[in-house]
């Protein structure tokens, strides 16, 4: 029996070893490829901007028409930022400008993904598009893991909106859910715990998020959503996935963000308690 339970517990050990080790690999596959140039008649074209790490990044944007807001689509951890252009179409051809953001090791970017590297990268792509359009009301739309990235860029920085597709409170609860045998609160070194930071968050936020979504529970969005100091509605979407605007088969998702947006530029959306941007 002793050597039973020896066995076993040098089994536990070796695969909280192996989750400890090879935990970038789960949070972080990426894959997909390299990205490109935009496929010919695109509103997108290729950027490049060098982040405060000395990393040159490769990402998309396109253009916005005359006083319209510019999206900053923060993407999730699967595939890379060109597999989002097909359903970020809608918002170019209504005129909005979209950054499709892209990470470290996503790509074929160089380095290596890390909470604090998304973060940073984000920040870079935030600076060049600031610097492009000056005047342009900014939003935030992050996906999935670009949830974690967009909150905590939106405690430090003024948006007009924010948009959560399918967000958590953070990876960690994630984590401990997924992988109950092990003590993953403890060995997690990529928390994203947006639920901490949102407090600091003084924007409109909206959420989007599938009530079929086998991954992050519709619960945590709902939560994020009744706890944000700004809130501005959410759409909770029967049958559909994570993330919401890629699983939904329908218009359900971008007809949602597209009326979010719309309050937004009509300037219908009010928070008494907040200081929000007027342009």
């Amino acid at each position: 029996m002793v050597s039973v339970v020896g066995l076993l517990a040098l089994v536990w050990l070796l695969a909280v070893a192996l989750l400890w080790w090879f935990q970038e690999r789960v949070m972080f596959p990426a894959g997909g490829g390299v990205l490109g140039d935009p496929s010919p008649g695109s509103h997108f074209s290729a950027h490049v901007v060098r982040n405060a790490d000395e990393l040159q990044l490769r990402f998309w944007a396109a253009e916005p028409q005359a006083g319209m807001p510019v999206i900053l689509y923060l993407h999730g951890n699967g595939g890379h930022a060109g597999h989002r252009e097909k359903a970020l179409r809608p918002f170019t051809a209504a005129g909005y400008g979209v950054v499709l953001a892209e990470y470290r090791g996503y790509g074929g970017n160089p380095g290596l993904p890390t909470e604090k590297g998304l973060i940073t990268d984000a920040r870079a792509q935030a600076d060049w598009a600031v610097a492009r359009w000056p005047d342009a009301p900014f939003v935030l739309w992050g996906e999935s893991i670009g949830t974690g990235v967009a909150v905590t860029l939106a405690a430090e920085r003024q948006f007009a909106g924010v948009i959560l597709d399918s967000p958590f409170t953070s990876v960690r609860q994630i984590a401990a859910s997924a992988f109950r045998w092990a003590p993953v609160r403890l060995l997690l070194r990529h928390p994203f715990d947006s639920l901490a930071r949102l407090p600091e968050v003084r924007a409109p936020v909206f959420v989007l998020h599938g009530e079929r979504d086998g991954i992050v529970p519709v619960e945590q969005g709902r939560r994020m959503l009744a706890e944000a100091p700004c809130p501005a509605g959410g759409a909770f979407l029967p049958g559909v996935g994570h993330p919401a605007l890629l699983a939904d088969q329908g218009t359900a998702a971008r007809q949602a963000a597209l009326g979010f947006l719309a309050r937004l530029r009509q300037q219908e959306i009010t928070c008494p308690n907040l200081q929000l941007p007027t342009r």
